[in-house]
C-alpha cells in the first residue's frame, strides 16, 4: 500500500537514497530520482504513487500458505494416481482434478504461483505449464478439495485410494452442480 503519510525522518532517507541513486544512474534513472527528490522534499503525498510506482502490494503470508498447501495437495493427488492400477485409473473422472492455474485477474495466487516456480524453481513439475486459469473459480474448486485434503491429511494418509480419489472428485463435482443452480 502507498503511504499516504511518511515522517520527516523516513522523507529525508528516502531522500538521501534517491541522491545516492541518482550518482550512479543513467541520464533517465537520474531525472526520475530528481523528481522523487523533490516530491518528498516538498511533501507532496498525492505524488507519493509516483515514488512507490516500482512496488507492488505485499503478498499476505495467506495466500504462500494456501499455494503452499494446494501445491502438497496436488503432489500428493499425482503421486496416487500414477501409483493407481490402469483399470482403476479408468474408472475415475481424473480430467475434473487437473491443475488449472489460478485466475490471473483475480488476486495475487497467479502472480505468487509464476514467481514461485518461474524465479525460484519451486513446483518444478509446473515449469513451462500455464499457469493462468481462465476459469474465475478455480481457487474455489481447490479450496472444496483443500477440505478433503486436510481431513486425509489429520488421518495422515500419504497415498490415496481410488475412493479418497473419488472424494475429491465429488467436492468438485458438487461445486459444478452449486454453480448450475
Amino acid at each position: 500500500m502507498i503511504p499516504q503519510s511518511i515522517s520527516l525522518v523516513e522523507r529525508q532517507l528516502l531522500i538521501n537514497q534517491c541522491r545516492i541513486l541518482s550518482v550512479i544512474a543513467d541520464e533517465k534513472e537520474r531525472d526520475l530520482c530528481e523528481k522523487r527528490i523533490e516530491i518528498l522534499e516538498k511533501g507532496y503525498t498525492g505524488l507519493y504513487p509516483k515514488v512507490f510506482s516500482n512496488l507492488y502490494e505485499e503478498v499476505p503470508m495467506s495466500v504462500y500458505s494456501e499455494i503452499s498447501d494446494i501445491m502438497k495437495m496436488y503432489s500428493r493427488i499425482n503421486e496416487s494416481i500414477r501409483l493407481l492400477p490402469d483399470a482403476d485409473r479408468e474408472l475415475l473422472d481424473l480430467a475434473s482434478l487437473e491443475f488449472e492455474g489460478f485466475d490471473q485477474d483475480n488476486g495475487m495466487h497467479y502472480y505468487m504461483m509464476s514467481y514461485l516456480v518461474d524465479r525460484m524453481d519451486e513446483h518444478a513439475e509446473y515449469k513451462g505449464r500455464e499457469l493462468k486459469s481462465h476459469k474465475n473459480n478455480s481457487l474455489i474448486k481447490y479450496n472444496r478439495m483443500l477440505s478433503v485434503y486436510f481431513e486425509y491429511e489429520k488421518a495422515k494418509k500419504l497415498q490415496y485410494s481410488s475412493p479418497d480419489l473419488q472424494k475429491f472428485i465429488d467436492e468438485v463435482k458438487s461445486l459444478a452442480a452449486d454453480n448450475q443452480q
